[in-house]
């Protein structure tokens, strides 16, 4: 088993050079024929923003201090995830034509995904770095801590992708029900609300529902360096600061151990990926 494992890493490792080129290519589809290019990685967060903030803020009433940045701390890790992992979905299917010609390793088309991904998130947090500074203050400091955080979240999502691009292999139907599930999963993290609106007596059955999230904690862990944390129901929050220790293990199990699993998974079931697309 050591062996096995020594050895697809260095196959992965011999495949640097692919997965950098799938990276820029994904990076140049994306964009091509398009007048804004890579603008559209911080107009689409702040567009989704302005309107969740017209929706839930000014309709709604939701009672959270500076809701523009608070959902923007959370959106932008759901945006990446969500992204990484429905762009994925169809990765092995859609390149059945290569796979069945020329041998690679096979993970690198849904990785490849999540990296052009992780591109996204980096350029639409540094470009909205200044309404986080204006809005809540100094996080500089607590940059050490967002850096952690996207290590951790890029290994969760890759793990999550893996799942979900062999899993579609033998089930096509994947890709349409995902959509279904990322809704749900949506509304199920704490982006639109604080996670103590979660936390009162009315709301108590889906407490248990919500911190069973990976996603909570995820968006927990990137939404208090940028944000700070809402504290009570009438919307007061605490400056950015560092996250809770408790936090950043929750997300460091979760992250190491859905990479393990997913890339497991992926491996058993990618020797018949050929047969299959």
């Amino acid at each position: 088993m050591p062996t096995s494992v020594a050895t697809r890493l260095r196959d992965l490792w011999g495949a640097r050079e692919l997965l950098r080129n799938l990276v820029a290519k994904e990076l140049k589809v994306r964009y091509k024929q398009s007048a804004l290019g890579f603008a559209w990685s911080l107009l689409t967060p702040l567009l989704m923003t302005g309107i969740f903030t017209v929706v839930f803020a000014t309709f709604l009433r939701i009672p959270v201090a500076d809701f523009a940045t608070f959902f923007l701390a959370g959106y932008l890790v759901w945006q990446f995830f969500a992204n990484s992992v429905n762009s994925s979905v169809g990765a092995i299917v859609g390149n059945g034509p290569l796979i069945r010609k020329v041998w690679f390793p096979r993970e690198v088309l849904p990785l490849s995904l999540v990296l052009a991904q992780g591109v996204h998130f980096l350029l639409a947090l540094a470009a909205t770095t200044p309404l986080f500074l204006w809005q809540r203050g100094n996080f500089l400091p607590y940059l050490p801590a967002l850096l952690v955080g996207m290590v951790l979240l890029v290994l969760f999502t890759a793990g999550v992708s893996m799942i979900f691009a062999a899993a579609d292999v033998g089930f096509r139907d994947l890709q349409e029900l995902t959509q279904v599930i990322f809704l749900a999963w949506f509304y199920a993290t704490p982006v639109i609300y604080p996670l103590v609106f979660v936390q009162q007596p009315a709301a108590a059955w889906a407490l248990p529902i919500v911190r069973a999230n990976p996603m909570t904690w995820f968006v927990e862990l990137f939404q208090t360096p940028l944000y700070g944390v809402v504290v009570n129901m009438q919307g007061a929050s605490l400056p950015p600061g560092w996250p809770h220790p408790q936090t950043l293990a929750v997300c460091a199990i979760f992250a190491v151990g859905t990479f393990l699993v997913g890339y497991a998974l992926f491996h058993r079931w990618a020797v018949n990926f050929a047969k299959e697309v």
